[in-house]
């Protein structure tokens, strides 16, 4: 079961701290405040930490959640999933059971042009 939630520059998801879930937890927000993207990163974090835990891959957390983002959001670069404005890269924090596990996909979104 999943117990706690740490997200930061994730989209419009500039910071969420979610501590004692429970098994069934409501989201509830305004449309485009970011419901479905709060699904979708949960869904690729949960995937990353199932293919992790495997032990069977070679390449770190955060290689996989950012293969994973890639592919759910298909986005062009994977840099477009970082906040507006953000000055950190993408962080992710989830407590799973007794396990926890952090991933820092290290891309952050271009302020200018190169």
């Amino acid at each position: 079961m999943l117990n706690s939630v740490e997200l930061d520059n994730f989209g419009p998801l500039q910071k969420i701290r979610w501590s004692k879930l429970s098994n069934l937890n409501l989201i509830i927000g305004a449309n485009s405040a970011g419901k479905t993207f709060l699904l979708k990163a949960l869904y690729c974090t949960m995937r990353t930490i199932e293919e992790y835990q495997r032990g069977n891959d070679q390449r770190s957390a955060a290689d996989i959640l950012t293969d994973k983002l890639y592919w759910t959001f298909q986005t062009e670069k994977i840099g477009d999933l970082v906040s507006k404005g953000a000055d950190a890269p993408l962080s992710c924090k989830v407590k799973v059971d007794a396990n926890s596990v952090t991933a820092l996909v290290k891309t952050q979104r271009r302020t200018s042009p190169p």
